[in-house]
């Protein structure tokens, strides 16, 4: 099977869609299949990886990069169409070019479109005028109504995408993100923070990610004290990753005068964070409610990777609504409350919160590779249903 890749996402070196991409293409190219990626050159240095890739000029200037990256890839895949030369096309985040998949239906070649999120969503958080509002949607309605199937990660994302755009609910398939567990598992606590510098005999709290608006960094920083009072030992925060939001996060750190009690690391390379997060004693996945309430799910590529490494897991839940796939391994919360948080964190350390173990079920059943396999099996039958 020969599968083109396309992408107008950010897979510069510490972005989490890098990863995402990265372990799909590999599977399937291990499989056996004809694999290419193309994608846009964001960053001056950019991943090397062991199947085919292209990185496209790319301008940063807002819409015209889009725009340019979008007409080079309709032209190439239009010349590559009309000579037979891919069986399936997969996407990834190009939610604002129907094109493309009018051109795959007209060539009778399926393409499935991957959605991690509503395109209408992001430009709503940005401030975007009732037109632009309007034009966003009608793009995302067209791109899904030509797409052969729609890949979401969330369960509740499918159900909103169904409703909101009328989609028959078999085109929408739930394939969720995996980890890889060779590269994710226990290792020894003391000997990973002594690699990183790090005190032997303190509580450390870790969070792995984006500082973004989708996740709740807030409540993190306002349960340290709550913490501390209550446990012996210094109790220190390790932030890994980057975003829009960690200045405003330091800021915070600052004005509750606890900066000496957090560590901000920055974005590491992925090969690294499985040190950090077993150097911590509790893990954190924390939402803000409206996010809650709209996906229904939290943290599950973080989540699943925390829980490879077999480090208890604190995550936000809203009363009432399903439990995510972690009932039994994770201490869940009331979300936006530092007091829960204080609660649940002293009662893990404490060790009054008894938590079963997932990685058996997680090397089984949730790895990148069960769900690229899930993924590649759907493509074959689409191929050669015709």
């Amino acid at each position: 099977m020969k599968i083109l890749y396309l992408t107008d996402g950010d897979l510069a070196p510490h972005k989490a869609p890098q990863i995402h991409v990265s372990q799909f293409l590999k599977h399937w190219h291990d499989a056996g299949c004809e694999v290419l990626l193309r994608a846009p050159l964001t960053h001056h240095e950019m991943p090397e990886f062991t199947f085919p890739h292209e990185w496209l000029p790319y301008s940063d200037i807002r819409l015209l990069g889009d725009w340019l990256l979008h007409i080079h890839l309709y032209k190439e895949l239009r010349r590559e169409l009309k000579q037979g030369r891919w069986d399936v096309v997969y996407t990834r985040q190009i939610s604002t070019a129907p094109a493309l998949y009018r051109l795959c239906q007209q060539f009778s070649v399926p393409v499935l479109c991957e959605v991690n999120g509503f395109l209408l969503e992001n430009y709503q958080t940005a401030g975007a005028s009732d037109w632009k509002m309007g034009m966003v949607e009608s793009m995302e309605e067209s791109i899904l109504e030509y797409s052969s199937l729609v890949v979401v990660p969330y369960r509740a994302l499918k159900q909103r995408m169904v409703s909101h755009y009328d989609l028959p609910s078999d085109k929408v398939m739930v394939v969720e993100n995996g980890v890889d567990p060779d590269l994710f598992q226990p290792m020894n606590k003391l000997d990973c923070r002594m690699s990183l510098g790090l005190e032997s005999d303190a509580i450390y709290i870790g969070y792995v990610g984006s500082f973004d608006f989708y996740h709740d960094m807030e409540t993190i920083f306002q349960a340290h004290q709550g913490i501390a009072e209550r446990i012996e030992q210094p109790v220190y925060f390790l932030m890994v990753g980057d975003g829009e939001r960690k200045t405003d996060m330091q800021n915070l750190a600052k004005s509750l005068g606890m900066m000496s009690y957090v560590h901000f690391f920055g974005a590491v390379p992925n090969s690294q964070v499985p040190e950090y997060i077993n150097a911590c004693d509790v893990m954190l996945a924390l939402q803000p409610k409206e996010r809650l309430q709209k996906m229904g799910e939290a943290g599950f590529l973080k989540t699943r990777e925390y829980l490879a490494c077999e480090v208890p897991v604190v995550l936000s839940y809203i009363q009432g609504q399903p439990y995510p796939f972690a009932k039994d391994a994770c201490a869940y919360i009331e979300p936006e409350s530092p007091e829960a948080l204080v609660d649940a964190v002293v009662d893990i350390v404490n060790g009054d919160i008894k938590l079963s173990s997932m990685r058996d079920e997680i090397v089984a059943h949730g790895s990148w590779a069960s769900s690229a396999e899930y993924l590649r099996q759907v493509m074959q039958a689409l191929v050669e249903k015709g």
